[in-house]
């Protein structure tokens, strides 16, 4: 039995249980790890005495990072979702980060051009940005912290169509609610999945798109990534 865990805050809601076990079948077992406090989290390597591989969601991305060694893509991001035992060594790797750059190139591949907004600065923000730059993508950043009246934002008066394709990129938590004015062609990407106050968005523009592919995709990463377990498994 493979025994693969989600480290999270109020992480019930969550679609990896059914995810993983769809990729690795009835083999395999997945556990939300839910604490409310870092303070409540065990060391690295006594959670490795229980699990063969460790995902990490919010707000702990970056909770383990002077515990573990980094890879050169999770070093460079500061941030960290997805953990793996290679001898004595724990590895810490970022998997949103490649998922992020694969579905940045599909929608430029279908829309040639995107005028790209960025709602959040936290990890998931960072972790965007970087994807955007490798990218060559330029863009507007809007935060709570930063932008009065953030969640009323008009952007069909903010941003000019004829830049592209409105793209906005919703890395906020699921406390956040947009209930401002979008274009009728723009994208809204939204990193939450299964979150009906935004499901609104999706009648009045070209697409709204949540963060279930993401997941997929960052998963299908962390099983190369986690190579030697369904090697073992096989």
């Amino acid at each position: 039995m493979i025994k693969l865990g989600l480290i999270g805050k109020n992480i019930q809601h969550s679609l990896s249980p059914a995810i993983y076990k769809k990729i690795f079948g009835p083999g395999v077992s997945y556990d939300l790890l839910d604490f409310q406090s870092e303070t409540d989290i065990p060391p690295v390597a006594e959670i490795f005495q229980s699990y063969d591989g460790i995902n990490i969601t919010s707000p702990y991305k970056k909770h383990f990072l002077s515990q573990v060694e980094l890879t050169e893509n999770a070093r460079e991001l500061g941030a960290i979702n997805c953990l793996k035992k290679n001898g004595d060594k724990i590895i810490g790797e970022n998997t949103d980060y490649l998922a992020i750059v694969d579905i940045l190139k599909n929608w430029l591949a279908k829309e040639k051009k995107l005028n790209v907004v960025l709602f959040g600065d936290g990890v998931m923000a960072s972790v965007t940005e970087a994807a955007l730059k490798n990218l060559g993508l330029t863009y507007k950043a809007y935060s709570r912290k930063k932008t009065p009246a953030f969640s009323q934002l008009n952007l069909k008066e903010a941003h000019n169509q004829t830049d592209g394709t409105l793209l906005v990129i919703n890395t906020c938590a699921r406390e956040f609610v947009f209930d401002g004015i979008l274009p009728k062609e723009c994208i809204f990407w939204d990193y939450n999945y299964n979150f009906e106050p935004h499901h609104k968005l999706s009648s009045g523009i070209k697409l709204y798109q949540d963060g279930r592919e993401m997941l997929e995709l960052q998963a299908q990463y962390a099983v190369a990534f986690w190579s030697f377990i369904k090697d073992s498994f096989k």
